[in-house]
């Protein structure tokens, strides 16, 4: 967590209100704040900073399906870009879509260039934040990953720190995402939304974030056309992932109020670009 994200992080139950961090806070040589406490001006709510992460949820809150219950395992977090992420779109798509292909295109359509601030949405372990850090050049503004699962979190913040990333995390949901309305350059989610749970109130949430001239760039999973896919997936379904049609994608899209700018669709892995 680096002090430059309360610029824009604001307090979950009243999203309009900026959280300030209370004397005594714990810093590292580089400027993260390491430990200490913030502080809802509105409803005088606290919460705390632990290993360089703001945690918005607390230790009560608990996954909500066996999907989202494995990313709390410290081996999934560990494994996750080590062993599936970089293989994952080549073999979900029966084409090469590695690393090579996907961030210069999730970059080049957020364009970070463009300064402000970004939010990677339920980053698990933040290769979208990187991309978009790294993609920024210098340009004034800030980069925030939220994730609800803390060992997701711990290891996208190493992950950063072991490429001089300025990325603060912190742990929320997709559905109440810690910035104000219109405050967002850009959002970013991949994959997630698959197994998100109220996928509608998740894109809900990423239009309210998004600014007027602001862009959002989705990377999800449809339905499989054949089927042998279509039964891998209905048994994915059973532990809270979810697969819809294309055309049933888009119309949520829409309902949310995200306007669709471009797509790409490669095997059942589809990038789209929204505006408001």
């Amino acid at each position: 967590m680096y002090p430059e994200a309360f610029d824009y992080l604001t307090c979950p139950r009243h999203p309009e209100a900026r959280l300030a961090l209370e004397a005594g806070a714990r810093y590292a040589v580089d400027g993260a704040i390491l430990r200490g406490r913030v502080r809802c001006p509105t409803c005088g709510a606290r919460y705390r900073i632990a290993a360089g992460i703001l945690d918005l949820l607390g230790p009560l809150a608990l996954p909500d399906s066996p999907a989202q219950l494995t990313n709390y395992l410290p081996l999934t977090a560990w494994g996750y870009e080590r062993i599936w992420r970089p293989r994952a779109l080549t073999l979900l798509s029966g084409e090469p879509l590695g690393y090579d292909r996907e961030l210069p295109l999730v970059a080049g359509l957020l364009a970070p260039g463009r300064g402000g601030l970004f939010v990677d949405a339920a980053c698990s372990n933040g290769l979208y934040a990187r991309a978009i850090e790294r993609a920024r050049g210098g340009i004034p503004g800030h980069t925030i990953g939220v994730d609800h699962a803390r060992p997701m979190l711990r290891q996208a913040r190493a992950f950063a720190r072991a490429q001089g990333l300025r990325i603060s995390y912190v742990r929320a949901k997709a559905q109440s995402l810690p910035v104000a309305a219109g405050s967002a350059a850009g959002v970013a989610m991949g994959g997630s939304l698959n197994e998100i749970g109220d996928a509608d109130a998740a894109l809900r949430e990423l239009r309210r974030a998004l600014a007027p001239d602001g862009r959002c760039m989705m990377m999800g999973l449809v339905g499989a056309r054949g089927e042998l896919g279509r039964t891998l997936q209905g048994a994915l379904a059973a532990g809270g992932v979810g697969f819809w049609p294309l055309s049933e994608l888009n119309r949520r899209m829409a309902a949310a109020g995200l306007r669709l700018r471009a797509q790409w669709r490669y095997g059942v892995v589809v990038f789209s670009l929204l505006v408001v």
